[in-house]
């Protein structure tokens, strides 16, 4: 089939029923229907389908227009042609969840036994329940295996859900804004919501569809009191501060005097004119059940069994599903050596960001994406260039000694330029660690896995010799314990390659003798007060530091400009590069 080539995609709903689905909690739930909506086209060979899960109160419609309800997708800003999700190259679907209000069976749909709204009596469901509907759907369509599974917030659960459910049947997972588990705080605001819907009066112990009721003013404040965790204190102090609406002074009562109250109330009054109370119940207690690890003796055990690539990504400023969560999860992965790429997004939308903060999402999910494909197709991770790996001296030494197909840890990988180009040419499974946000938000574009973090603490989730190479390149004289970073290193990498620029070069020393000054010059570019060097490493020191601690030093290389030398490296060398093991 050919791929769309419009600029607007037209969003139809479809239905797929199926006779029944077994549920967690231990009921045969029979019949059940399924809404979807499905953008681009499949190809052949059905590999290049991408399954977007929506976060709580979502639904099917996430990409295009829909004359249905006049509006664009939720996700709109990043799936259709030529945009991150791109429909041209993949054919995406999404479905609205198990529970839910928007076509698919939940609490409002009609019980074919009583010919009544299930309401309270449809069955309590599970983040896992909602996956086994959409893998029913999906193979439903022919598609025995997903390029990728992505979503945002509670989406994110499902999209990590899968690759632990079906890790034959999904390449990939984009886990954006998530978590593996709720804690405290997430189960107490959902508690929250809950309690103010059942309190409403004309809740009738969920039978409000009898009464011709809705709970409107219980679920209006369960929707505000949502409202304000996908928010941050940034966002909403630059939104609203304490401006007031229509008026120059207090009325001292207890109308909606502040525009964040105006605001807050019309957002409750909207939702409860499209979502349903019980849906409300029955979703949020899904999320609170969830937990990846809860059959597993640890969430490192759960994840073994993915067989996924794996894009994290949180951001600054989301307290509702706060970075910490993601790194729990990059830290499980780690810890089973899974391909994951992290990075945490600079925003001050707070939660709302992953629907908000898209020209830099959409860099990295394309990249990741077409990296994905490629891999599927056997086809090298990346395009790098000879030309981006010669732009730095030692680069090409390293590269050379590297074996080919081999398991390599980068450390301070800037950009992804190396790893990106030992996938290329030596087709090696290399990763990478940058504390640096902008340059791993490029190496993740480029198709590297590349993690954001302190190479200093980021080496504890792994075992020994879970690498063939870990590569410390040019890092080193800015550590801060490089003793017991190096020795870590040697802990994880069967090898390691360790490259250093040389502080005892003539032109440094010549330039202590004649200015009495730091040195700077190429090699050492930056002003003393704002160098990021603290430990000013030599080739004598390195080689007596090695034989001390009883390294084995397997290969050598000098590096002055574009040349090798041999002669008094010590004095002439700008840069060292060094193949050790234990």
């Amino acid at each position: 089939m050919s791929a769309t080539t419009s600029t607007t995609l037209e969003a139809v709903t479809k239905t797929a029923r199926f006779e029944s689905i077994s549920l967690e909690a231990g009921a045969v739930f029979s019949p059940v229907e399924v809404a979807y909506q499905t953008y681009g086209s499949l190809n052949e060979d059905k590999t290049n389908a991408i399954l977007i899960c929506h976060a709580f109160t979502g639904d099917a419609h996430a990409a295009g227009y829909s004359s249905e309800d006049s509006q664009s997708g939720w996700w709109d800003n990043m799936v259709g042609p030529g945009k991150a999700i791109d429909t041209n190259k993949y054919f995406v679907i999404c479905s609205n969840v198990l529970g839910g209000c928007r076509g698919t069976t939940g609490p409002s749909s009609i019980d074919p036994k009583t010919g009544q709204p299930y309401g309270m009596h449809f069955p309590m469901i599970t983040i896992g329940d909602m996956v086994r509907l959409q893998k029913m759907l999906v193979e439903s369509l022919g598609i025995r295996k997903l390029l990728a599974v992505a979503g945002g917030s509670m989406g994110g659960m499902q999209a990590l859900e899968w690759t632990v459910a079906f890790p034959d049947a999904v390449a990939s997972c984009l886990a954006i804004a998530t978590t593996a588990r709720h804690g405290a705080q997430q189960i107490a605001f959902n508690e929250v919501g809950r309690q103010a819907i059942m309190a409403d009066p004309d809740f009738h112990d969920g039978d409000y569809y009898a009464h011709q009721a809705k709970p409107g003013r219980g679920l209006s404040v369960a929707r505000m009191v949502g409202h304000i965790t996908y928010m941050s204190d940034d966002s909403m102090r630059t939104k609203f501060g304490r401006r007031l609406r229509g008026k120059d002074s207090f009325s001292f009562d207890f109308s909606a005097e502040f525009e964040v109250e105006s605001y807050l109330r019309y957002r409750g009054s909207r939702f409860v004119d499209r979502f349903d109370a019980n849906s409300y119940l029955y979703i949020t207690k899904a999320m609170d059940y969830y937990d990846l690890a809860s059959t597993h003796a640890t969430l490192p055990a759960a994840l073994d069994a993915a067989k996924s690539r794996f894009l994290v990504i949180s951001f600054t400023s989301d307290w509702l599903y706060p970075s910490y969560q993601s790194l729990e999860i990059v830290s499980a992965l780690r810890a089973r050596n899974k391909d994951v790429a992290y990075v945490q997004l600079e925003s001050n939308y707070g939660h709302d960001a992953f629907l908000v903060e898209v020209e830099e999402q959409s860099l990295l999910v394309s990249g990741f994406l077409d990296t994905t494909m490629r891999m599927e197709r056997h086809e090298p991770r990346s395009s790098a260039t000879d030309q981006d790996l010669f732009a730095r001296k030692d680069f090409s030494v390293i590269a050379n000694w590297v074996a080919p197909r081999s398991h390599v840890l980068d450390l301070g990988c800037g950009d992804g330029t190396l790893i990106a180009w030992l996938g290329q040419n030596k087709q090696c499974d290399a990763r990478g660690v940058e504390i640096d946000r902008d340059l791993v938000r490029r190496a993740i574009s480029r198709g590297a896995s590349a993690y954001q973090g302190d190479i200093e603490s980021g080496l504890k989730d792994y075992d020994t010799e879970a690498f063939d190479y870990v590569i410390l390149s040019q890092t080193l004289q800015q550590a801060r314990q490089p003793l017991e970073l190096l020795r870590e290193i040697l802990r994880v990498g069967k090898h390691i390659i360790i490259g250093f620029p040389n502080f005892s070069h003539w032109s440094v020393r010549w330039a202590h003798l004649v200015s009495g000054r730091a040195p700077q010059n190429e090699l050492f570019p930056f002003e003393w007060y704002e160098s990021p060097n603290i430990h000013f490493v030599t080739i004598k020191d390195f080689e007596m530091l090695a034989k001390r601690e009883g390294w084995v030093i397997e290969k050598k290389a000098f590096l002055a400009g574009d040349s090798e030398v041999t002669a008094m490296p010590n004095l002439t060398a700008e840069i060292a590069v060094y193949l050790l093991r234990r």
